[in-house]
């Protein structure tokens, strides 16, 4: 039955690049055109064009999406992490998180023509994981961005896991970030997107329920946060700490194949 879907995968991944390129292009020449004259006071209105993007990228796939826990979603600026199961992770966030974000990618994202130029318009922050320097003053821009009001997507996992059912460990970029400037942390969950995009193939494409959860905010009061001088807890037992509430979430979700939220 496996080797039967391959062909229905890649078929179905040719239509979706066939579909999605153009509308990617578009989005990003709006984006270039609009910027000059669009008040920089105003530019997470701008980013609704990106989240336009996420949205028709998940609905052209045909996967239903769910998102719980949406009254928890905080407007305050703050650093969300989420974990990291594929390249469509952004996608629905962009799409469907209750909130609006900036988020970091790759230097080499943003070296695509007109799409990288249009990610820069909009605030979004490339990151060098080559260059540790370079890589560290990312995490300042993350910082400036924050204290500008805006809240950034960091997927503290680094990279996506190849095993569906496993987090990688954290690193530490977000909470120190956390640590030195006290600001809040906002878990999202995210499930369904690694069946949607295998990691096992860049050619394959189906269809699948996603379902996202908004957790608990973790504030600076926090017994988690990494800013909160109070708790007995050493940094590391912080940041495992929040990554066992994400992990527990997460397999709740992939229990019920996305159909019920985490019972936190």
């Amino acid at each position: 039955m496996r080797y039967f879907l391959i062909p229905i995968g890649f078929a179905f991944y040719i239509w979706f690049l066939a579909v999605y390129i153009p509308i990617t292009f578009l989005c990003a020449f709006s984006v270039i055109l609009l910027a000059p004259f669009w008040p920089k006071k105003h530019s997470h209105k701008l980013r609704k064009i990106a989240e336009f993007w996420g949205w028709i990228g998940i609905r052209i796939t045909f996967c239903p999406v769910r998102v719980y826990g949406s009254e928890k979603a905080r407007k305050e600026p703050g650093i969300i992490i989420s974990n990291h199961q594929s390249l469509f992770d952004v996608l629905a966030g962009l799409g469907f998180y209750p909130i609006d974000f900036l988020f970091l990618s790759k230097e080499e994202v943003f070296k695509i023509p007109f799409v990288g130029l249009a990610m820069r318009k909009v605030g979004y922050i490339g990151v060098n994981r080559s260059n540790p320097r370079q890589a560290a003053r990312s995490l300042d821009v993350v910082a400036a961005r924050i204290r500008e009001n805006n809240r950034v997507l960091i997927y503290p996992e680094g990279t996506r896991s190849k095993d569906a059912r496993k987090l990688l460990p954290f690193k530490a970029g977000a909470f120190q970030v956390a640590q030195k400037n006290g600001f809040p942390i906002f878990p999202i969950v995210l499930y369904g997107t690694q069946e949607t995009r295998p990691m096992h193939s860049n050619i394959l494409l189906f269809p699948h329920r996603i379902a996202i959860q908004v957790l608990d905010p973790i504030t600076k009061e926090h017994e988690l946060h990494p800013a909160n001088e109070k708790s007995k807890l050493s940094e590391k037992e912080k940041m495992a700490g929040i990554r066992a509430l994400v992990e527990k979430a997460y397999l709740q979700l992939a229990d019920s194949k996305g159909k019920k939220p985490a019972v936190m």
